[in-house]
């Protein structure tokens, strides 16, 4: 009797453990502050697309996606994409491998702005803009890595170079097609994520894509954002699923009203709010999931 006991009490904590640690719960706020505070470290020089930093930045990100599990895509030799820009750092894009031919992808930019020439404070950071949808590609990263089912689509990660010089890099992704551009489902993009009002998020994009908007709206019923849609529609024009939406792929954009930060040299990590990043990446992890398909 008692080892049945026993054996019933680790049963229960077994299980008590697996709902502990739901793939979605490994996005952290912890552990987007972490990614947004060497993103955004004065060492990273504000990550300026054709900058040795910006390399760096591609490189940790490469190295973070291939700890995770992740690979890449199809008919590609390397993580890193080039551009036609050769002075510039490049697109790195992976994938969870689905078993079918489409594609969802989420994406961020990771650059930012280089240095000015004078002032006490000369770098721009970019904590909030991108580090931390740069920070969310990473963590989400990890989550798909606990997945234990494989969906239909595969789900890719894509972090796009010179978003700042005119999205150049968004721009030679969606022009040069590593993926076909008819076969990608949905595209969710994130810039800006972690600073204005501590649960809120702007989308915008949803009345061109209805089944993407229905997936995000389904996966806020387990993460409770206040999702604020359509407020701002010139914004679909201002990222870089702009190039995407110019190929027919139903696209949206995650984001949150331009602040006093905004390409100011103030755009430090001390001022974004980790769990609202947190949240809006756990967001699209779930949306993600929904739009490939085949995981319960």
């Amino acid at each position: 009797m008692r080892n049945l006991f026993l054996l019933s009490l680790f049963l229960l904590c077994n299980c008590e453990s697996k709902q502990a640690t739901l793939p979605v719960e490994f996005i952290t706020p912890t552990k987007i502050l972490d990614e947004v505070t060497f993103l955004a470290s004065d060492e990273m020089q504000g990550r300026y697309f054709r900058s040795n930093e910006a390399r760096i930045a591609a490189k940790h990100i490469a190295q973070t996606w291939k700890n995770a599990g992740l690979v890449l895509l199809p008919n590609q030799n390397s993580m890193y994409l080039p551009i036609d820009d050769l002075r510039a750092a490049p697109n790195v894009a992976a994938m969870l491998q689905g078993t079918g031919n489409e594609f969802v992808l989420i994406t961020a930019h990771y650059d930012h702005l280089k240095p000015r020439r004078s002032g006490t404070d000369k770098i721009y950071n970019g904590a909030d803009d991108n580090a931390s949808g740069t920070a969310a590609l990473l963590v989400i990263a990890e989550a798909l890595s606990k997945l234990q089912t494989t969906p239909e689509a595969s789900i890719v990660l894509v972090a796009f170079t010179g978003e700042e010089a005119g999205f150049a890099g968004s721009k030679h992704f969606a022009n040069t097609a590593p993926i076909p551009m008819h076969r990608i489902r949905a595209l969710i993009n994130l810039d800006m994520i972690s600073r204005g009002e501590q649960n809120t998020i702007f989308l915008e994009g949803a009345p061109d894509a209805p089944r993407i908007s229905l997936a995000i709206s389904n996966a806020n019923e387990k993460i409770g954002l206040r999702i604020i849609k359509n407020k701002h529609p010139d914004w679909i024009h201002r990222s870089d699923q702009a190039p995407f939406l110019e190929q027919g792929v139903p696209s949206v954009f995650l984001s949150v009203e331009d602040h006093e930060d905004y390409h100011r040299v103030t755009d430090h990590t001390e001022k974004i709010l980790p769990g609202l990043a947190a949240k809006t990446a756990q967001l699209s992890f779930l949306a993600a999931i929904d739009l490939a398909g085949g995981v319960p």
